[in-house]
Formats: C-alpha cells, sequence, structure tokens
C-alpha cells in the first residue's frame, strides 16, 4: 500500500470518494486510508452494523475483462473461508454501479514494507515474531485451502500490541498464462519481487507458492535487500529461474546457518523441494 500523503499515491486523485459518499447503500466513506496496486482502502462506518471498518475498491482497470467482476468476488466469497488471529477477517463483497468493493477489519499500525523501508535489515528478535505470525496465518489459509499468491511485505500490517495480520488472501490470480503475454490488462500474478517460479511460467500455484514468497520476505528481514535483481519486471521474475540459490549468509556471515538454510530451501526453484507446508517451517525455525 502506499500511503495518502506520499508523492504518486493515485495517479487519478478524482477518483477518490468523498467522505460520507454511502458505497452499496450502506457503507458511509471515511477517510481515505491508502492506495495500492490493486485498489484504494478507505475508512468507514457500517451503517446497519454501525461498526467502523476498511472497505478496499478494486481498481476499475482490472475489472475490464469480461467475468473479471465475477471472478474477484468469487475469490474474496474464497478468502472469507479464513478466519484466524493473524489473518485480515473480509466481511462483505458488493457492487456499487461499475465499482466492485469488499469490506475488512480495520486495524492500526504500518506495514511490513514501511518497516523495512525506514530501517533496513531487521535483528532476530524483531523478525521472530512476526515470522512466526505469518506462518500461523497462511498455515490457518492453507489448512481452507485457500492460497495467498501474492504475499510480500506491504501486505503484513504490524497492528496494534504486536499482533501481524496477513491482508489480501485469495486475490492474486492471474489473468493470463504468464507475465510475458501480450495481454493490455494489469497482471494479477504476484509482484515480481516475491513471485515463485511456477507464477512466472504460468504453472500451477498451490501452497509451496506462499512459501516461496515467505523465504524472500525472510532474506529481505534480514539483509535488507532482495535475493535477486532486475532492470524489469520480468527480468526481476525470470531471474530466480536461473543459477544458485542466493545465501543470506553471504550478504551476513553471523546469520544462525540454521535460518540460511530453511530460507534457501523455501526458495528452491521446484516445488516439491521447499518445505512441506508453514508448520514445518515454524518448526525449522524453532517459532512454533
Amino acid at each position: 500500500m502506499t500511503d495518502a500523503r506520499s508523492p504518486g499515491a493515485l495517479l487519478d486523485p478524482s477518483a477518490l470518494l468523498g467522505p460520507g459518499a454511502l458505497l452499496g447503500g450502506r457503507y458511509r466513506i471515511g477517510q481515505f486510508i491508502a492506495a495500492g496496486g490493486m485498489g484504494e482502502v478507505y475508512e468507514a462506518r457500517d451503517e446497519l452494523l454501525r461498526e467502523t471498518i476498511a472497505v478496499k475498491l478494486l481498481r476499475q482497470d482490472l475489472l475490464r475483462k469480461a467475468g473479471a467482476q465475477e471472478r474477484f468476488a468469487d475469490e474474496i466469497r474464497m478468502a472469507r473461508k479464513v478466519t484466524h488471529v493473524n489473518v485480515c477477517r473480509v466481511f462483505e463483497v458488493g457492487i456499487d454501479g461499475e465499482r466492485v468493493f469488499y469490506t475488512m477489519e480495520l486495524h492500526g499500525g504500518e506495514t511490513l514494507a514501511a518497516r523495512l523501508r525506514a530501517g533496513g535489515a531487521m535483528s532476530l528478535d524483531a523478525i521472530r515474531p512476526i515470522a512466526r505470525q505469518v506462518l500461523a496465518g497462511i498455515g490457518a489459509a492453507h489448512a481452507a485451502d485457500v492460497v495467498h499468491a501474492d504475499l510480500k511485505p506491504s501486505n503484513v500490517l504490524l497492528a496494534d500490541k504486536g499482533r501481524v495480520v496477513v491482508t489480501d488472501f485469495g486475490l492474486a490470480l492471474p489473468c493470463c498464462a504468464t507475465l510475458a503475454c501480450r495481454c493490455e490488462m494489469p497482471h494479477l500474478v504476484g509482484t515480481p519481487a516475491y513471485m515463485a517460479p511456477e507464477q512466472v511460467t504460468g504453472g500451477m500455484v498451490l501452497d509451496g507458492t506462499d512459501l516461496f514468497a515467505f523465504g524472500v520476505i525472510l532474506f529481505e528481514m534480514l539483509t535488507g535487500t532482495l535475493p535477486w535483481r532486475g532492470t524489469t519486471a520480468l527480468e526481476l521474475a525470470e531471474a530466480r529461474l536461473v543459477g544458485e540459490r542466493p545465501s543470506v549468509r553471504a550478504l551476513c556471515p553471523a546469520i544462525d546457518p540454521r535460518w540460511d538454510e530453511v530460507i534457501r530451501h523455501c526458495l528452491a526453484c521446484e516445488r516439491r523441494e521447499r518445505p512441506k507446508d508453514a508448520a514445518a517451517v515454524a518448526r525449522a525455525l524453532d517459532l512454533a
């Protein structure tokens, strides 16, 4: 997500809903919170239940393909199956004219992406509670047959009182088969820096896809940098398909070798070589 006060937060500020607008005949819009790759988030008041919630409006240019609105609605309904303290709870999905939106829990705090931008590499003591809760959240989702498919620091919210909440579950399925297609739609295959090889090549997205992204996030938290680099999104995404898996200890020799081994395991190009599940990663890192 991009903070509302940041330059370039929105390409078209006129598209913002104004405070007081009523969405779906039920949700009274309050302040604008943030903008991201998929849409805008607002604080809102549920006039029916008299509760304060968050509303996320999906970008119109992502909805122009035939059936796109229905697909998003289906994915949001699927994400509602996940009920866990470390997963942002999705409440309802709605359509208001051409707007597609969903409502969810409202949390304070900053994203992990903001924390990394501000402070760079983190200590193991700071990383452990975040890693433990992210693994618990994605593990609960996988148990409900929900794959995140776009796990990244901007989707990890460091909420109040040490709680970590993973957001945007189930909303990153691909619109096309491969990243190299000529489709005019923005791709919803994930974020290049955190994408698993199967997302780059158009393969099936399963639980191991999220574990790969988790490995990238751990690498970034420990080193302050990403495991792969590229001058374009495609080059960055394809970098993980060739060469050796990067080592955390090559950049930070003092890191516990066990953490380096687990991260390299998560970053395996072949999904069958990655850890069995999120619980296995937690046990290997002594976080369970």
